[in-house]
């Protein structure tokens, strides 16, 4: 089967699947797998445990069974220091979110912090652990403007809006360098998510704000979803990203350990069933995120959440999760264009054509992902516009390489559904 496959991705492909067992699988059981891997090898997908946000995930796993020595010095070397800096990174955007938090509580702002800090200690034993890029807050839809207000007041201004979302970045932009992913930025970026309590599908008000519960975070009191809300979003949050072109295999890590830590508590699943009843999407999403989790990192869901997601899948999204979920997860950034087959399966095959096929091969430039400043230096700027010429010559090679693929993929794809049809 032509996969575009060299031997050394090949390797490559087995080794990623090695570090996703690690997290399921006895000391011995990992220490044999990896045995058969070399540096050249770890070197090949290190960018990989980067992107995927594994590498301190695996740093930690690897500690607790006593296997550091399973990688190679230099590879420990850089994780072990990868870790000193992320947690400076954790710190400064903890901080950062602690301020922003007490500035809107000051202007009575409805909000909730999401996402880092707050998926501690069930998804995340330690946020050090977390690679996090930005901070995410959510704010009813009558505080937007307050809240963005106080985002000024921080030097954070509007980057881009994206249906529900405002984006904002405050500080000095750079090239982005993997070298550097773990350290403090001289930029910053947060998000805005804007609640509109618009009555569910079942005619029950969605609110998420007026579930949250306070929690004393390092020190300080702040907003922050429900646990059964908690567990709900990531579900949105991940099966939002698989229908997009890139999904961190990280996130399903959190969410299959959240469910895990809550296995035995009934009360739980139940809150989560029903706050799953009127999200938008959110019991398919879940059903397809239990799935993903399963096949990713082994073990059985609890039977409060088994019982009612595993009739949850429509036929074609269940194949779709088992074909191609694990090739998803073990893709380098920035991912692969098999998402266009899931979004046309939760259409019901009847995704808009044109729009399919801009998206295999889009007929506009990129968004800059440099800016400049007032005063830039010529240098600077000449820095600055090779920068921006290579990365769009690598968003070239994406579409090229991987709109391939994608046309051979959906060919099998086809006949694959044919055959395994009710």
């Amino acid at each position: 089967m032509f996969r575009f496959e060299t031997k050394a991705s090949s390797r490559s492909r087995r080794l990623k699947e090695a570090v996703l067992a690690s997290f399921r699988s006895t000391a011995a059981e990992v220490e044999a797998r990896f045995a058969v891997f070399g540096p050249s090898d770890w070197q090949r997908i290190l960018y990989w445990l980067d992107i995927s946000g594994l590498a301190l995930y695996l740093l930690d796993r690897l500690t607790e069974l006593g296997l550091e020595r399973c990688l190679p010095e230099p590879i420990l070397n850089r994780f072990q220091r990868n870790l000193v800096e992320n947690r400076e990174r954790t710190a400064a955007l903890f901080q950062e979110a602690a301020a922003i938090s007490r500035a809107m509580s000051r202007q009575r702002i409805s909000f909730a912090l999401l996402k880092g800090i707050t998926l501690t200690p069930e998804s995340v034993p330690d946020c050090a652990l977390r690679w996090q890029i930005d901070l995410d807050f959510l704010v009813a839809a009558s505080d937007a403007t307050a809240a963005r207000h106080v985002l000024m007041n921080f030097g954070y201004g509007m980057h881009a809006v994206c249906g529900n979302t405002m984006e904002f970045t405050a500080g000095e932009s750079g090239a982005p360098d993997i070298g550097k992913i773990y350290r403090v930025h001289s930029q910053r970026s947060l998000e805005l998510h804007i609640l509109s309590t618009t009555p569910a599908r079942n005619g029950e008000r969605n609110d998420r704000l007026a579930r949250t519960q306070l929690r004393k975070l390092d020190g300080a009191v702040i907003p922050a979803l429900s646990p059964a809300d908690i567990l709900v979003q990531q579900s949105l949050h991940l099966f939002k990203h698989l229908c997009g072109e890139h999904t961190r295999a990280s996130w399903v890590h959190e969410f299959w350990r959240y469910v895990q830590a809550r296995r035995e508590d009934a009360g739980f699943w139940l809150e989560v069933e029903r706050i799953a009843g009127i999200e938008p999407q959110a019991e398919v999403a879940m059903a397809a995120v239990v799935l993903l989790s399963k096949l990713t990192f082994g073990g059985a869901a609890p039977d409060g959440l088994e019982r009612w997601t595993a009739d949850r899948l429509p036929h074609k999204v269940r194949l779709w999760v088992e074909t191609f979920g694990m090739r998803v997860l073990l893709a380098d950034s920035p991912g692969n264009k098999l998402y266009l087959i899931l979004r046309q399966e939760l259409r019901d095959g009847t995704a808009n054509r044109p729009a399919i096929r801009r998206l295999v091969f889009p007929a506009h430039l990129p968004p800059p992902i440099t800016r400049g400043v007032p005063g830039e230096r010529l240098m600077t700027r000449l820095s600055r516009y090779r920068t921006e010429t290579y990365y769009l010559f690598l968003r070239l090679q994406f579409h090229v390489i991987e709109g391939l693929k994608y046309a051979i993929e959906l060919s099998r794809w086809q006949r694959r559904v044919t055959e395994t049809s009710p």
